[in-house]
């Protein structure tokens, strides 16, 4: 059993190094920068250490040292931190190799942990979230930002038709199968809830982002298609012992 999970971390390692040659094409991944420099100073009001779990490009966590917070960023993929290294120079922030579902710091270092487009990438969902928990500092919080699909066969065909435009425009094949499946792509939000609160979490409150993503796509026919069956949203749980 050990054998297979850890050959199915180097899979995902694989995937994600691969995949990094082209991340940042994707306006889900980079787009609207300002605007999500105005969603992160909302959740985060004052200056913090901030773990940035899955920090792929680094995107988020160029964002979060520029408003002034200590960041830390980790990745299973090599490729996906050379490419986050080579985007600032910032003291504030540092990219390490690390495994989000065994995280390589004591107990209560962290103010908060910050993930987007992460879980639903983990065989282990549920043994990240108590690394994030551990990690947290008493009153801290984590920070989870997501979707969830609709799987209807209308959605998937229009899914489709976008994903051959990303193929071509973006010079990358968007049907590459994924080391693993995740339950968690069509999980529904209360669920998704419930899961963090299994981990510890006392309070969880959802912030709904659909908004976001629809002027995301908007940018881009295919991914308009390709994403067109998304929903989008922030979970903010807070530790409280």
């Amino acid at each position: 059993m050990l054998t297979n999970h850890v050959e199915v971390k180097i899979d995902v390692a694989r995937y994600w190094d691969k995949r990094s040659e082209s991340y940042d094409n994707s306006p889900s991944h980079t787009g609207m920068p300002e605007v999500w420099k105005q969603i992160l100073s909302s959740i985060f009001k004052k200056e913090s250490r901030i773990l940035d779990i899955g920090t792929g490009t680094g995107f988020l966590a160029v964002l979060l040292a520029e408003l002034g917070h200590e960041v830390v960023g980790i990745d299973i993929s090599s490729g996906m931190l050379k490419i986050a290294k080579s985007k600032s120079k910032n003291s504030k922030i540092s990219f390490n190799l690390g495994d989000a579902e065994n995280l390589p710091f004591a107990d209560n270092s962290f103010d908060a942990t910050i993930c987007r487009h992460v879980f639903w990438t983990l065989p282990n969902p549920d043994k990240a979230l108590s690394e994030c928990y551990r990690v947290i500092k008493n009153g801290g919080k984590a920070v989870i930002i997501d979707g969830t699909w609709n799987s209807s066969a209308t959605l998937k065909i229009k899914s489709f038709i976008g994903k051959l435009g990303i193929a071509v425009t973006e010079r990358r094949n968007p049907w590459k199968r994924y080391p693993l499946k995740s339950p968690l792509r069509e999980l529904s939000v209360s669920s998704y809830a419930n899961m963090i609160r299994d981990a510890g979490f006392k309070r969880v409150y959802m912030h709904d982002l659909s908004w976001l993503r629809k002027i995301i796509v908007e940018k881009s026919f295919f991914h308009r298609l390709a994403w067109s069956s998304k929903s989008y949203f922030i979970l903010e749980a807070f530790k409280e012992v």
